[in-house]
């Protein structure tokens, strides 16, 4: 009987281990984000172009080149003089569960859309998944 109910308990720690681990590896959709405005890179000061964009700290920053995005993730705080006066807009997430609306699967905040009339945020499992069908 002992080694019946050691058996089960441990089964259970592995369990409730497993499920741990599984919640911490998952994002946490944020039910908005604020879109930062700047009118030049923070990084750079070149022309700020949409595709080429981060997320930190619910906070959705455009830059002009794929390199300024790591020198702005490695160090946010640096910048944030330069955006200081960057008008913002806040977004509604539209997915908050954190699933992708046409895959299923779990989404990414690196892939997404804006609807800039409904002023929302839809993310995405990846890119192909944004693309129409037959692409």
């Amino acid at each position: 009987m002992r080694k019946t109910i050691l058996i089960l308990s441990m089964i259970l720690a592995v369990l409730l281990f497993n499920n741990l681990a599984a919640q911490e590896n998952q994002t946490v959709f944020p039910t908005e984000i604020v879109e930062v405005l700047a009118n030049d890179c923070p990084v750079m000061g070149g022309t700020i172009d949409k595709s080429v964009n981060t997320i930190v700290d619910g906070r959705l920053y455009y830059f002009c080149c794929g390199g300024c995005i790591g020198s702005f993730e490695a160090e946010p705080a640096k910048f944030q003089d330069k955006l200081k006066d960057a008008a913002t807009r806040t977004l509604k997430v539209t997915n908050v569960e954190g699933k992708c609306p046409v895959s299923g699967l779990e989404a990414s905040l690196k892939f997404f859309t804006i609807d800039e009339e409904a002023a929302t945020i839809t993310f995405y499992h990846g890119q192909k998944s944004m693309e129409p069908a037959g692409k």
